[in-house]
């Protein structure tokens, strides 16, 4: 298989470029992440940050399928009580199970936006009590599946160094500029798999 970056020299010292950030003079090649080498092992990475898609926009529809699902059971159960002597009791049941079939997909999705929430609240929770503050290089940026007003999300590559030695996390921005100069450093909040990025833009 022919290597694509053959060829390719650093503008700074002339070494050979295999990754975005040169191994000799440490400064920035201009290779992009898509093409640039993994060097060392990627680390899983858990982004803890709150943000309007991850909090808020499941917030609207958790709460607005809740009361929808919650009301549209009341109200069937009112109607049932008000005319439980006049309707016979096989038809109250129907009724009955009727208003419960048609709240249930509101409920359930509902219950599935809290657990969005709930799980996003956990990793920043987790990271505020018990995670440790460290430093990492910002080495690049690459397109994220996710798109947000017909544009790509950014996922910015950082370099961390662990016990286990150096790593590069993945972390997903939920933005679609790229914030953070490459072979810059950047403040990070770690908890086990989770992170946080602390620099504020």
């Amino acid at each position: 298989m022919r290597n694509i970056n053959a060829g390719l020299t650093c503008k700074n010292c002339g070494a050979p470029v295999t990754s975005e950030i040169c191994p000799f003079c440490h400064c920035a090649t201009g290779l992009s992440t898509e093409q640039a080498n993994m060097e060392y092992p990627v680390m899983n990475c858990k982004s803890a940050q709150i943000n309007f898609w991850n909090f808020v926009f499941p917030l609207i529809f958790a709460v607005s399928f809740g009361f929808a699902g919650i009301s549209g059971f009341l109200i069937t159960s009112s109607i049932d009580k008000a005319f439980v002597d006049e309707i016979p009791i096989k038809m109250t049941e129907t009724v009955g199970a009727m208003s419960l079939i048609i709240s249930a997909p509101f409920l359930l999705i509902s219950i599935i936006c809290f657990a969005i929430i709930f799980r996003q609240l956990y990793k920043y929770l987790m990271i505020k009590w018990f995670g440790k503050q460290i430093m990492a290089i910002v080495y690049g940026y690459m397109d994220d599946s996710m798109l947000l007003n017909g544009r790509p999300a950014q996922i910015v590559k950082l370099l961390i160094e662990t016990e286990n030695g150096k790593r590069f996390i993945l972390y997903r921005l939920g933005k679609t500029y790229q914030p953070y100069g490459v072979n810059t450093q950047i403040e990070l909040t770690m908890y086990k798999h989770f992170f946080l990025i602390n620099n504020k833009v």
